[in-house]
């Protein structure tokens, strides 16, 4: 790969196993400092999928939007799936930042939730600097140095450096299962404009929220994990996306997600 190439790289976190037991895992139940208010929607508890303890994970302050102490908990609907394209899907999960004092401890499962959502596989993670590289829908691949026929060999660049681990990560490019376009996603859907066809991106709701700043970054991207039984639909991904100006005063109320799957 060309210098052009290295030039786009955008600094982030991978999100790789540790055979230590820490407070940042995929799985498990949350392990917290001080109560939460269990998220719901239709008056049903979401699932609990993962805690991120910044202590750990941000340490260095990779993700300079990112707080560098307290937990990041993450729930999805893991009974409704939804995808994140209409605005009625929100509620459908939550991100929670819980930054409290004293020890760590087991926060007690709502009692109506579902008996497949008690005690899933737990998988302890840390976090390593790491370099991510846009999908060619992103760039242009005659102003980046390669031709149309060079494009599979940007692909194998790509590869070789995630390697054979699940693409867990904290910030940087997502890695597409489909289209790349999600911070446009975010802004739009969580402006109230339906990006299931192309009649949402081309109304005039949408005309007047690519005028507003656009600030959307990419707080987790969960793979597909077998070491958890995680599968998002057909080899998806999970992204979750929160605007940095918010990230900033800890405020993860108003977080997005993205669905995509084969």
């Amino acid at each position: 790969m060309n210098e052009r190439i290295l030039s786009l790289g955008k600094k982030c976190l991978r999100i790789i196993p540790t055979e230590m037991k820490v407070a940042s895992f995929l799985g498990g139940e949350p392990v917290v400092r001080s109560p939460i208010d269990w998220p719901r929607k239709n008056n049903n508890p979401l699932g609990f999928i993962a805690q991120l303890y910044l202590g750990e994970v941000n340490v260095s302050r990779n993700i300079d939007w990112l707080p560098d102490s307290g937990r990041l908990l993450f729930f999805y609907d893991l009974e409704a799936w939804p995808w994140g394209f209409d605005p009625n899907d929100k509620g459908g999960w939550a991100v929670i930042y819980e930054n409290g004092s004293g020890d760590l401890y087991s926060h007690e499962l709502p009692n109506d939730l579902s008996e497949d959502h008690t005690a899933p596989p737990i998988k302890y993670v840390k976090a390593e600097s790491f370099t991510s590289y846009p999908d060619a829908q992103r760039v242009s691949l005659e102003e980046i140095g390669l031709s149309e026929d060079e494009d599979d060999e940007y692909y194998d660049f790509i590869e070789e450096q995630y390697g054979d681990e699940p693409r867990h990560q904290i910030g940087g490019f997502p890695t597409p299962v489909q289209n790349d376009d999600m911070e446009e996603e975010c802004q739009l859907v969580s402006g109230g404009v339906n990006c299931g066809g192309p009649e949402g991106y081309n109304s005039e709701e949408a005309k007047q929220l690519r005028r507003q700043i656009n600030d959307w970054r990419m707080v987790l991207q969960f793979d597909s994990d077998d070491d958890i039984e995680a599968m998002w639909g057909d080899m998806g991904m999970l992204y979750f996306w929160i605007k940095e100006s918010d990230a900033r005063k800890h405020d993860f109320s108003k977080s997005w997600i993205v669905l995509q799957c084969c």
